[in-house]
């Protein structure tokens, strides 16, 4: 209630009455209150959003510098394999799983324990006067509870999580320097497979940043077209004659020579890198082959063997981007073999075996 008054005075200056007003702002108080916490809350989980909960890991990191001892958490939480259930059930179904994972998370915490979502699959949790053993307990506590299955729409969902830790204080300058470690320490648990806890150890933050001048020099190496495709042959046992090869990509770096594939291949299939990767290097070998077997018209028709990733091999544009560059290259499809993992074909079975039934129909590659 807003009460406004004013008095009323004599001839002689001395007050008499007073005069004035009551407005009910009960509705106006509401209104603010939502905009309040709509501005800080997640609209589909309800839970803090990214701004609440840095400016509550802020205020944590400002305690550690006045509690001698006071240590925090940070828990970065990435379910696995969500943008899978996302793409094959709907939307609809990945939003009550977001919703049904964000209830999980919270039956772990305690009531102090402050969880958001950061957006998309990504949930953080704040831990405040915790030991390193304590967040360890609770990051395993979240893994536990996110592996068993869930039940929605008629459907039985099974998923897992991916949860970097990172356990600081008075060391930390900044709340973003927190998040970005337990961020780094997610990635390293989901690049061992998921399903685990990444704890943050010094050197991860160097090797980070090592990786990201080598995205950015594997965009460059793109450009400049520094990828080249060495030929292993493949000789039959029978006649020990050469039958084929088997393209390998390699990098010609300016600097430093022949780089192998397993420093680079990694972070291309992490970046969506490997996509233009490969289809440079299968062009690459269709046009050698080619060439070879003008070259040696009276040998038996050889063949090329290529790597597809999974990344490569969901993609509906593949078909027509291969029949494409068969015939510019000159090559018959015939002699052109797509090598496929069986890990990449049972990630993307659907997908997979639609692809590669549209590849036999248009180009007749095997």
């Amino acid at each position: 209630m807003l009460t406004r008054g004013l008095a009323v005075r004599d001839g002689e200056g001395n007050p008499v009455r007073m005069a004035g007003s009551q407005t009910d702002i009960t509705r106006r108080k509401q209104a603010e209150e939502k905009l309040l916490y709509e501005a800080s809350h997640d609209a589909l989980t309800g839970l803090p959003n990214r701004a609440f909960f840095m400016e509550r890991l802020g205020e944590a990191l400002q305690r550690s510098r006045s509690e001698e001892g006071f240590r925090l958490a940070v828990l970065f939480v990435d379910l696995d394999r969500f943008k899978m259930i996302n793409d094959s059930l709907g939307h609809a179904v990945g939003d009550r799983l977001l919703v049904a994972a964000a209830g999980r998370l919270k039956e772990c915490l305690r009531p102090q324990d402050t969880l958001a979502r950061l957006g998309g699959d990504e949930f953080t949790v704040l831990l405040e006067g915790v030991s390193g053993e304590e967040a360890a307990s609770v990051a395993d506590q979240l893994l536990e509870r996110l592996r068993a299955p869930f039940y929605l729409g008629g459907h039985e969902l099974f998923t897992a999580a991916s949860v970097g830790l990172v356990l600081g204080g008075r060391e930390y300058a900044r709340p973003e320097d927190l998040l970005r470690d337990a961020d780094i320490a997610m990635y390293r648990a989901k690049a061992l497979g998921g399903g685990r806890k990444g704890i943050f150890e010094a050197g991860m933050h160097t090797r980070a940043m090592a990786l990201f001048r080598l995205e950015n020099e594997l965009r460059r190496a793109i450009e400049r077209e520094e990828f080249t495709a060495h030929y292993q042959p493949i000789v039959s046992l029978k006649t020990g004659l050469i039958v084929g090869f088997e393209a390998l990509a390699r990098w010609r770096h300016p600097e430093r020579g022949l780089v192998h594939p397993d420093e680079f291949v990694p972070v291309a299939e992490e970046t969506g890198l490997i996509l233009p990767l490969e289809l440079s290097v299968l062009r690459e070998a269709c046009a050698r082959l080619a060439a070879w077997q003008r070259e040696f018209p009276d040998h038996r028709p050889l063949t090329v063997s290529v790597n597809l990733s999974r990344d490569q091999l969901v993609r509906p544009e593949l078909p027509e981007q291969i029949e494409g560059i068969l015939l510019d290259t000159g090559l018959d499809a015939r002699s052109l073999r797509l090598e496929v993992t069986e890990s990449a074909l049972m990630q993307n079975v659907g997908s997979a075996a639609a692809t590669l039934s549209r590849l036999r129909d248009t180009s007749g590659c095997t």
